[in-house]
């Protein structure tokens, strides 16, 4: 199963003048991290979407040589638009087949990436923290209401909502039909194609078990929050 890694956007909020994903943490980049865990889980071939900064990225795979992955990259010359035009980029890249979708700067831990790759589901599937009262900047989270593991809505402004999105999804080839017809409409997140998925009755929830983390880095605040949860971690939560 192929992994989608979005790493168009610019992240404003962190003040970089580089790809987000190539901020360090624990001495390694976002990007290592997210490469390392979904290996650990079984991944062996990546698609990563590139746009601001492009170039930087793209020297930083060559420096590393890959990281001795089967790595593919694509442009999106529209990076400045909304994060769902991004993975349509990859359609060509992906085929006919479901694959995983990870953001560029969320870090996941390898066991829950490895259960939702192999769960024995035929749906849409999103990773979902349950734990909302352990999320680190609630207001910024993506928010998910759920009925059991049915998805009934998503969004960073809902106001009932049971559980958290972790950045991470299992996409059949019908989310970029469903990201298409958004776009007709002027929508053009991620989110919206997912909830298009919603509203078709095809998107459910794989949930985060209590030994198992996730980090989201949009902020400064943040980011100094994931140095030392990383600093906290041990070996084996590290690895799978």
């Amino acid at each position: 199963m192929k992994a989608v890694i979005v790493a168009a956007g610019r992240g404003s909020r962190l003040m970089n003048h580089k790809p987000k994903t190539l901020t360090e943490i624990g001495g390694k980049t976002i990007f290592q991290y997210i490469l390392k865990n979904l290996t650990a889980a079984g991944v062996r071939q990546f698609v990563v979407v590139v746009g601001y900064q492009a170039p930087i990225l793209q020297d930083f795979l060559v420096q590393h040589d890959y990281f001795g992955l089967d790595i593919q990259t694509v442009y999106n010359d529209e990076w400045q638009r909304g994060n769902g035009i991004s993975v349509l980029k990859s359609e060509s890249l992906v085929g006919n087949q479901p694959f995983i979708l990870s953001m560029s700067d969320h870090i996941v831990s390898p066991a829950a990436l490895q259960r939702i790759i192999e769960a024995e589901d035929s749906r849409n599937l999103l990773l979902v923290d349950p734990d909302v009262e352990r999320i680190f900047d609630i207001d910024d989270a993506t928010k998910v209401q759920l009925k059991n593991e049915v998805i009934l809505d998503i969004g960073k402004e809902l106001d009932a909502y049971n559980g958290i999105d972790c950045g991470i999804f299992r996409l059949k080839p019908d989310f970029y039909q469903a990201m298409r017809q958004q776009l007709q409409e002027g929508k053009e997140s991620i989110s919206a194609a997912i909830q298009k998925l919603i509203n078709n009755n095809d998107m459910a929830a794989v949930f985060m078990q209590n030994d198992e983390w996730w980090i989201d880095i949009d902020t400064p605040e943040s980011l100094a929050y994931a140095q030392k949860r990383i600093r906290d971690l041990t070996y084996q939560e590290l690895s799978i």
